[in-house]
């Protein structure tokens, strides 16, 4: 009997010797199958869309074309900042009731075989790409006037971006998993179009009120304001102009 139970425990060793030796083997092949498994998706978070706007997310993907080629899609929420200063004697912006917005657009990437030594996405690109930005808000204006009554309106604004450019960029690719996608340089021609209505009476003529309006918001870009100084704003309260415009962002994301 005792002779039984030894064979029979030396034959449990060897089975499960077996056993092991072929998960492990089994484990390895698919360790490695997943290892050259080729990654053409990219799922991305813009960091640093709440420079320029408030209460702002964005979210992008990637896919790899070919070895040097990819697509970028991207898109999101985004508000107008709220701290405008209006350039009216006595009059202020009081409160914003609501706000919202939206953005997307694409981008379609060649990374530059000579001067990378990875495939796509890796490395540097350049790309043509287009976006558009929409904005709405509510704002309610306060004017006291020289005789000391005060008057209250409030403001509607719709803003659209809608830009054609071209941008240089470096993705770097940690792990075969994770990115750094930063987008270097990328100039622009952006069509500019602000639209205000104004509801109350403030006392001012409303065209003048608009345009003061819209000064405060173009503020809120760099050097906007002086390219586009000699635009008025029209009978509607409406001003729109093609001028330069830039984008540029730093995204991390994950391969898949």
């Amino acid at each position: 009997m005792k002779k039984i139970d030894m064979v029979e425990s030396k034959r449990r060793k060897v089975c499960f010797s077996f056993l092991t030796t072929i998960i492990l083997v089994l484990f390895t092949f698919s360790l490695h199958a997943q290892q050259k498994k080729e990654l053409k998706n990219t799922i991305k978070l813009n960091l640093t869309a709440q420079i320029l706007y408030s209460n702002a997310w964005q979210l992008s993907y990637e896919r790899v074309i070919s070895k040097n080629q990819s697509l970028n899609i991207f898109g999101g929420y985004n508000e107008f900042p709220s701290s405008l200063q209006l350039n009216l004697s006595d009059t202020k912006f009081t409160n914003s009731s609501s706000k919202s917005g939206y953005m997307l657009g694409a981008d379609y990437r060649f990374y530059l075989q000579k001067e990378n030594k990875y495939a796509a996405p890796h490395g540097i690109y350049l790309a043509p790409f287009f976006s558009f930005y929409q904005f709405n808000g509510d704002r309610g204006i306060q004017r006291i006037d020289s005789g000391g009554t005060t008057h209250n309106a409030t403001s509607n604004t719709k803003i659209n971006f809608f830009n054609i450019g071209g941008q240089l960029g470096y993705q770097f690719v940690f792990g075969r998993r994770w990115v750094i996608d930063a987008v270097l340089f990328g100039p622009a021609i952006t069509k500019y179009d602000f639209k205000v209505k104004i509801d109350g009476d403030l006392g001012l003529d409303e065209n003048e009120t608009a345009q003061a309006i819209i000064d405060a918001m173009k503020d809120k870009f760099p050097l906007l304001s002086d390219l586009s100084k000699e635009k008025q704003v029209s009978g509607s309260g409406h001003e729109g102009f093609w001028s330069v415009g830039f984008r540029y962002n730093i995204s991390v994301g994950f391969r898949f």
